[in-house]
């Protein structure tokens, strides 16, 4: 695989130093808050029961975080500890699968260092996301699978596909995405056409089809929820076609900035007409890839007339760029000089990634932004069980305040009146409940909240007292946070 002993010794040390930079942010997480952002919340709302489908987003990142929280307790460790295990494995298959294209140590440890300067992968997947965590490790570890199954056709490698494509169905929907563009293209080479046409690939869509399909058969019960998202694609806007395609292009631009910047500065013969090694399979197949993503994303704008394109709806495809960028290269460009000067790029990028993290929440006074793991809901908490709140129902309008709330009270259950999991509560299992919202936003409790209560549980709140808790943020100077909160019995409860 490689061509030099010196080269060899470069894989292992490389892997150490990632795992070693995904263990830190785990200990940044746990060391800075113990709230969770926007994300984290809903997973700790969600993760309390396992069900085959919860929203319009598939259930498998709630599944494992619900079995983490059964390991770890339901703690910031085991939301982090998912999330940066989910970063780690999304590099270490990014490494694998460049390897075997690129069919060298130094391209392949560059290709993967260069999702650090993909602030959508680098930094937001860091900050707070789930479900798109885990689609990107799946697309990156199925395309690696794929390349496996391109070198070896044995009945262990399709069934390990069958695993990845049922974790990808079970991840998020542009999964789908991802795999029509395998899929085209593998059938655009003989090799590739070998895989899709084996009998054996029946046991890899049996094995995705059986680890998917209490979910699939919940998605066909339950369309409302699963559409119920498809609104943020559209815009009324005239010539659809041509804002969609303008966006796709910004979008895709504005994803890989400033990726594409520094690697013209360092390796600028990788922006030239031409590509190395073009009789190569695995060239050509990383070729092909990158051009068939463009027209499934270009058909996809059109057809659907899609007006507005999310950046984060293109990680599990654009993760494959700086994969497609170091195949361009011709092999003695990748000198010992430059590639510790990209090294060194990576690395500062790095390093500004986990200061920033701290910065953001340690400074957020100085900075005069106050992110959610400034939130105090561990004062807040305490001031509850000092009013007499120890374990019970929590009912918040805000995912965010519910999920929070949950992992303080891990016993009690947290409940949102949209995500309508109210009937799965034993009403005798508690004997009291607390409302709970923003009274930064509204003093009195808000009218969807409290017609939430009466339509559940009969009861009107309006002769219960209000708490109002003011807590400073955490790190904060003189800026409050006030919650409030409403106690009631559930033995009134109808």
């Amino acid at each position: 695989m490689t061509t030099n002993s010196d080269e060899k010794n470069l894989a292992v040390p490389f892997l150490l130093v990632i795992c070693g930079y995904f263990a830190l942010h785990v200990v940044l997480r746990v060391s800075l808050s113990g709230s969770l952002d926007y994300d984290e919340a809903e997973q700790a709302l969600l993760s309390q029961w396992l069900l085959a489908g919860y929203t319009e987003q598939p259930p498998l990142y709630s599944w494992i975080q619900h079995f983490l929280f059964v390991l770890f307790g339901k703690t910031v460790f085991a939301v982090s500890l998912l999330k940066n295990s989910l970063l780690l494995l999304t590099y270490i298959s990014v490494f694998f699968a460049a390897r075997i294209l690129l069919k060298n140590d130094r391209p392949a440890i560059l290709a993967t260092v260069s999702l650090l300067l993909i602030p959508q992968i680098a930094w937001e997947s860091q900050r707070d996301m789930t479900h798109t965590t885990l689609v990107v490790f799946t697309a990156a570890a199925t395309l690696w699978q794929t390349l496996r199954l391109l070198n070896s056709r044995t009945l262990a490698n399709y069934c390990i596909l069958g695993l990845l494509l049922g974790t990808g169905i079970l991840a998020k929907a542009n999964f789908a995405l991802f795999l029509t563009v395998l899929l085209l293209t593998l059938s655009s080479f003989p090799e590739g056409r070998k895989i899709l046409f084996s009998k054996k690939i029946l046991l890899s869509l049996l094995i995705a089809l059986l680890m998917s399909g209490a979910y699939l058969l919940w998605m066909s019960n339950n369309q409302d929820i699963v559409f119920s998202a498809t609104h943020k694609f559209k815009r009324r806007l005239e010539y659809p076609w041509l804002k969609g395609s303008i966006d796709l292009v910004t979008t895709t631009f504005q994803f890989l900035t400033p990726l594409w910047l520094l690697c013209l500065l360092v390796f600028p013969a990788g922006f030239t007409n031409k590509t190395q090694g073009e009789g190569d399979f695995h060239r050509r197949f990383i070729n092909r890839f990158m051009l068939f993503l463009f027209v499934v994303l270009l058909a996809v704008v059109l057809i659907g007339k899609v007006t507005y394109v999310k950046d984060r709806w293109l990680q599990p495809l654009l993760f494959v760029a700086p994969i497609f960028f170091f195949a361009r290269l011709p092999r003695e460009v990748i000198t010992a000089k430059r590639f510790k000067i990209f090294l060194s790029i990576t690395g500062t990028a790095a390093l500004a990634i986990y200061l920033a993290f701290t910065i953001r929440v340690v400074g957020a006074s100085y900075i005069g932004n106050f992110c959610r793991l400034n939130y105090p809901f561990n004062t807040v908490a305490a001031e509850m069980r000092r009013i007499g709140f120890d374990t019970g129902l929590i009912i918040s309008d805000d995912r965010f305040v519910a999920g929070n709330l949950h992992l303080q009270f891990p016993t009690s259950t947290a409940l949102i009146p949209e995500y309508r999991f109210e009937t799965l509560v034993d009403k005798d299992r508690y004997t009291q409940a607390a409302v709970v919202w923003q009274a930064n936003s509204s003093l009195d409790i808000p009218e969807d909240l409290s017609g939430f209560i009466d339509k559940t549980y009969g009861i009107g709140l309006s002769h219960y007292p209000i708490y109002y808790m003011t807590h400073p943020y955490h790190f904060a100077r003189t800026e409050t946070l006030t919650l409030a909160v409403i106690l009631f019995p559930l033995s009134e409860a109808q």
